[in-house]
């Protein structure tokens, strides 16, 4: 395990503070997502989201006089072990213990029968082996590595294709789990946090989910919808999310 001084200098790294942690640290203050004796599970996927949700929340641990424990977990699809080695080795760097969970998602979602909404079912899958483990452990939060770019897209989705508004919130109760999710990226915009996993050479998993691609990703066309926007008004980003702050609380 690296020392304090050296965990924290690392994961700040340079000019990051108005792009990275002042949003981070205006979501946490907002919507008080982190208190004094807290267990919070960290879903790390080990995409360039998840690593960043986790930097941010021991840069927390770090920084602010607030006693809380994070628990990184991996919900691995298949039985592939090499593919989470680099994020077991990256926890520990950070002084954590990676627990991992195998599935057969891979096998549910792209086997024989074609699923109809595998995002939809692949989240809920993993929601629930989250929430699983949590009771079990006795932890309380959840952070998920959701950024500004995801509630966005997700409101428009609703809208678009469901007819309802719908909103991704930065932290809310799970009522029927009895625990917290919290989004501590949920200020920050994805251009971000692409620029900051690069800087620090993150070791980011590159996702097989054959979907992320897909041209029938009701996601993927908002997003490329959003990204022509912004060629006539750079903060188009910023206009819908404004736009729609109220529906957040």
């Amino acid at each position: 395990m690296e020392k304090k001084e050296n965990i924290l200098s690392y994961i700040e790294g340079k000019n990051f503070s108005k792009t990275i942690w002042s949003p981070v640290g205006k979501a946490m203050h907002t919507y008080n997502m982190i208190e004094e004796g807290d267990r919070i599970a960290v879903g790390v996927s080990g995409g360039k989201d998840s690593l960043t949700t986790l930097n941010a929340l021991v840069r927390i641990q770090k920084i602010a006089n607030i006693d809380f424990e994070i628990i990184p977990i991996h919900i691995h699809p298949n039985i592939d072990r090499a593919s989470f080695d680099s994020i077991k080795e990256y926890c520990e760097k950070l002084g954590l213990k990676l627990q991992v969970e195998h599935t057969n998602l891979n096998d549910m979602l792209f086997g024989e029968k074609e699923v109809k909404n595998p995002c939809f079912l692949c989240g809920r899958i993993r929601r629930g082996i989250l929430y699983r483990m949590m009771k079990e452990q006795n932890i309380n939060k959840l952070a998920l590595g959701h950024h500004k770019d995801d509630i966005i897209e997700t409101f428009l989705m609703n809208v678009f294709y469901q007819g309802n508004m719908k909103m991704m919130k930065p932290c809310y109760e799970s009522e029927e789990y009895g625990v917290k999710v919290i989004r501590p990226l949920a200020f920050v915009e994805e251009k971000d946090i692409i620029r900051y996993v690069n800087k620090l050479e993150l070791p980011v998993v590159k996702s097989d989910c054959p979907y992320e691609v897909s041209e029938n990703s009701r996601r993927l066309r908002v997003k490329n919808l959003i990204k022509d926007l912004a060629k006539e008004n750079k903060d188009v980003r910023s206009v819908v999310f404004n736009s729609i702050r109220d529906l957040l609380k």
